[in-house]
């Protein structure tokens, strides 16, 4: 039999989502590979936790503590805390991190996109973005844009947030995470009173809270948006609207 004709319906359908992708693919995979990265982040985050209330569940206290006690009621939870250790002292804050150095590489990628595609519609430049002198990737393809398309990143809502992201990351990176030993180590303790769930001594291991990650989801989003905006680049319908705010719902359910 012949394939069934498809309806005129669906293929209006199809045309227009067609359409819309034809007009915004200069931003698409961008707006994609965040929304992806922040689903990846939430479902480990359900996955270790389940894991770690396996864990407790299983080879934690059998006995049931007296919850007007609280000696007992504190031993009880010490207890389920040993059993947990595992999961709560090293694969979340390892996780944690990982995500951190996965968003910061995804904003590089991204940005090597955004010059591909720059030079895609100018034509490409005699000078490359990595011949510019600057101390990181996002440097100099910002110092690239500004000098031969004319617009500044630093200029674009949540800037602030790279760079503040790049000094976490480059501390988790280069001295695991110690901040006694990052040359950040004055930026990084100002840091924690201003981003929330961002906790750090100024001889000991940074601290990533849930929290902490989600602003800078959300802060990176916005980042590329107000980029796609200034360049007058369409970011499609299926981007719009709270999709990181839906990924992070997630983690309550």
């Amino acid at each position: 039999m012949p394939p069934e004709k498809m309806s005129d319906e669906s293929e209006q359908k199809w045309q227009a989502i067609f359409a819309e992708y034809g007009r915004t693919q200069k931003t698409y995979s961008t707006m994609g590979a965040l929304h992806s990265l922040a689903q990846y982040w939430v479902e480990n985050e359900i996955i270790i936790e389940r894991a770690a209330k396996n864990e407790a569940d299983e080879n934690g206290p059998k006995w049931k503590p007296n919850w007007n006690d609280a000696d007992s009621v504190g031993e009880w939870h010490s207890e389920r805390d040993i059993a947990r250790d595992m999961h709560d002292k090293t694969m979340i804050p390892m996780h944690r991190f990982s995500c951190i150095v996965m968003l910061y590489s995804t904003i590089e990628r991204e940005l090597l996109r955004l010059v591909e595609n720059l030079e895609k519609e100018d034509g490409p430049q005699k000078l490359k973005w990595k011949n510019i002198r600057a101390d990181s990737k996002v440097e100099q393809i910002s110092k690239f844009c500004e000098v031969f398309f004319g617009f500044r990143l630093a200029d674009c809502s949540q800037y602030n947030a790279v760079t503040e992201l790049q000094k976490i990351r480059d501390c988790i990176i280069h001295c695991l995470g110690d901040v006694g030993l990052s040359a950040d180590k004055d930026f990084l303790v100002k840091l924690r009173d201003k981003r929330r769930g961002f906790i750090v001594h100024p001889n000991n291991d940074i601290h990533i809270d849930e929290e902490c990650i989600k602003q800078f989801l959300v802060e990176i989003w916005a980042f590329f948006v107000s980029v796609f905006d200034t360049l007058k680049w369409e970011i499609a319908s299926h981007w719009q609207g709270d999709k990181l705010g839906k990924a992070f719902e997630r983690l309550t359910q």
